[in-house]
């Protein structure tokens, strides 16, 4: 797995907060009083700064190309808003106020002794892919960049769609199922797991295609490169189908209307807590391994 040593502290500091929670509120506004006693600038999203009494910054989706760091203070939500437009260059880091927080590492109870590293340039940022996701057609903004998962589902009431994928320029699959995961090793913790696809650390560079209940119980998840380019268009199926990036942005898709995946050029950085591995995660997150009764 890929490390990088952040060894300067941070001039200008990106603080994002799940706005809608006072305790997420109330730590942010501690680590905003904390950032700027250390003599670092701090810039506030405009959706978290009033929250947080500071000046409106720019949009969330645009804090990461504004700073040198961006502190999120939510749950793993909050940190994919605040990742979705930050370049490589600007590692991001999660406190989390969430459940699971598998992207939020950082516990809420040492976010001061993980401000002291950070200010001390002792924090390390481990490399995440992301996908570049392209949609034909002129009707949508392409393309994205994509942390977690890109998901192909149907409206609540419609039937099975058939969709089909081609994988390097040959044909895979023709599924019938209620849809499509296509999720990053970062992403395999997410709505991939849900539906039966497998956990995969994120120092591999893979990617995992996982129907979503099919109907032909041979169609099971598939674990390919992730520099291989995916191409996948629904066939038939009823009015109503979505592509869904990351849980935060959907747009309707049509059918016929080819999506293309691939690993993307530029990753991002996650500031990673050192006292806390892969594998301990899962342990904990998860709750494997813990005595019944």
């Amino acid at each position: 797995m890929s490390d990088r040593l952040l060894r300067l502290p941070p001039r200008l500091v990106g603080v994002a907060v799940k706005f809608s929670s006072p305790q997420a509120v109330t730590l942010g506004r501690r680590v905003v009083e904390k950032l700027s006693r250390n003599g670092v600038q701090v810039l506030s999203d405009a959706e978290s700064a009033p929250a947080l009494g500071l000046a409106p910054g720019p949009p969330r989706s645009e804090l990461g190309r504004a700073v040198d760091v961006v502190v999120v203070v939510g749950g793993d939500g909050t940190f994919l808003s605040a990742a979705r437009g930050c370049p490589a260059s600007t590692p991001v880091a999660g406190i989390n106020m969430g459940t699971l927080g598998f992207l939020t590492e950082h516990p809420s109870d040492r976010a001061d002794a993980f401000l002291d590293d950070l200010l001390a340039g002792r924090v390390v940022a481990e490399r995440r892919d992301r996908l570049q996701v392209s949609v034909d057609g002129a009707s949508h903004p392409s393309p994205f960049l994509v942390l977690n998962d890109v998901v192909i589902n149907k409206a609540v009431l419609a039937r099975m769609i058939a969709i089909s994928v081609e994988v390097a320029g040959e044909p895979l699959s023709r599924y019938r199922a209620d849809g499509l995961i296509l999720a990053t090793p970062t992403g395999s913790t997410a709505y991939n797991l849900s539906a039966g696809g497998p956990i995969v650390h994120p120092g591999l560079a893979a990617l995992m295609i996982t129907p979503i209940c099919p109907h032909t119980l041979t169609n099971r998840p598939l674990v390919i490169p992730i520099d291989l380019e995916v191409r996948v268009w629904v066939e038939s199926g009823d009015e109503g189908v979505y592509l869904t990036l990351d849980g935060q942005q959907g747009l309707p898709l049509r059918r016929g209307e080819p999506v293309s995946v691939r690993g993307a050029a530029e990753p991002l950085w996650v500031v990673r807590d050192q006292g806390v591995s892969f594998f301990s995660t899962l342990h904990h997150k998860l709750k494997w391994g813990e005595r019944e009764g």
